[in-house]
């Protein structure tokens, strides 16, 4: 007669051996291993961009989809024209934007290009003389400035790579630069963020189906539950994140506008895309901006220290609060924690992610470390540590 308990053995020896073996490949192949996962990852990068480009646009398309439901019943008929008025919407900001705002960033960028000698002489000249004045024994060359900026000849690097370009042929142009496959990915991810949006509640079923198959019904509960406390952080970050960094650009054009400081549409530009990194982002945006009008009139440059200090603390203190309110609410601390790791690993796109994502890890890890903790009945306080009985 045959011993089961001998056949469950042998199978579980065979599952361990194989195991290990397929462990010791990947550890002693992971570059190939890891580059494999990437190549077959990569296969589907149309889909996570369209799943980019439907999370933004379902941020306006619910409210516009709540203002529908007020009037209209019909689901399918509410869900198609609300897609349409986000994109309609969409396509009329990045017309506006398209008409106004780029040729004036084009005007103020070619001026400073055409006068790049003169404001780098004038702000040369005003670093040596303070300088000077607090007998720093230190002065910046402005001849070697010069050289290096008349070393970048624009025209020459574009005619060389014109010449490059031309003798590689049309064939090295669509391998190195991808414009035809980059094209049809874009394409092909609208499209597709599109079908997520008229269909985003079966797809979550489908997902939600999946999940629940391979992970069982108990961790799936666990899954789905950090899932919506994710779009919660996520969802709550980049709609008022986008939104301030909207109103504190438009503020600041306003005010330099009114001030009468120079290149106003340049400036507000560079202080609310750098206001996209929270908390020190749109310092890094003055500091640039001072620069700038620093080169130009140092009396201009105090006007616009002053002009930014007001406006700066008129968002943080009454527009930034109502508008990103508590949605992530994580101490200064794991911001500063979040901005440093995740820019080392993902660079800008790393500082855009890094706070809804460290407010997800902290409330998950909080979950964790506060039930572990109470099913071993312990209570700790600022001042205790304690157990409890059941």
């Amino acid at each position: 007669m045959i011993d089961k308990s001998q056949i469950v053995k042998k199978n579980k020896t065979i599952f361990y051996l194989t195991y290990a073996i397929l462990l010791a490949f990947v550890v002693f192949n992971y570059e190939t291993v890891f580059a494999i996962l990437s190549d077959i990852l990569a296969l589907a990068t149309p889909l996570y961009i369209a799943i980019i480009i439907a999370f933004i646009l379902n941020i306006p398309m619910r409210k516009i989809e709540h203002l529908y439901g007020k009037k209209i019943k019909r689901k399918g008929l509410k869900r198609g024209l609300s897609i349409a008025t986000t994109l309609i919407l969409a396509v009329i900001l990045i017309i506006l934007f398209s008409a106004f705002i780029i040729p004036r960033l084009g005007e103020s960028i070619a001026l400073i290009i055409t006068n790049i000698f003169n404001y780098a002489d004038r702000l040369v000249t005003m670093i040596n003389d303070a300088l000077a004045h607090f007998h720093i024994n230190y002065a910046i060359n402005y001849e070697s400035i010069q050289q290096a900026l008349t070393s970048l000849d624009l025209n020459h690097l574009l005619s060389q790579s014109g010449n490059i370009l031309g003798n590689a042929g049309i064939h090295l142009i669509f391998q190195s630069i991808g414009i035809f496959g980059v094209f049809i990915n874009a394409i092909t991810s609208f499209i597709m963020a599109i079908y997520l949006l008229a269909n985003k509640e079966t797809h979550l079923r489908q997902l939600k189906k999946i999940v629940t198959f391979l992970f069982g019904y108990h961790r799936s509960l666990v899954i789905f539950d950090i899932g919506a406390e994710a779009n919660h952080y996520f969802n709550g970050f980049v709609s008022g994140q986008l939104l301030e960094s909207c109103i504190l650009m438009f503020l600041m054009y306003v005010g330099f506008r009114i001030t009468g400081l120079p290149f106003p549409e340049l400036i507000a530009f560079i202080i609310g895309i750098s206001s996209l990194i929270p908390m020190f982002g749109g310092y890094f945006g003055f500091a640039i901006s001072f620069i700038l009008v620093l080169a130009i009139n140092s009396t201009q440059a105090i006007i616009f220290t002053i002009c930014f200090v007001i406006i700066q603390q008129f968002e943080a203190n009454i527009i930034y609060p109502r508008v990103v309110g508590g949605a992530v609410g994580i101490s200064g601390l794991y911001v500063l924690l979040a901005l440093v790791i995740f820019g080392n690993l993902f660079g800008f796109f790393g500082l855009l992610i890094a706070v809804p994502s460290m407010a997800l890890i902290y409330a998950v890890g909080s979950r964790v470390v506060n039930i572990s903790l109470y099913r071993k009945h312990i209570e700790i306080t600022d001042k205790t540590i304690k157990k409890f009985d059941e």
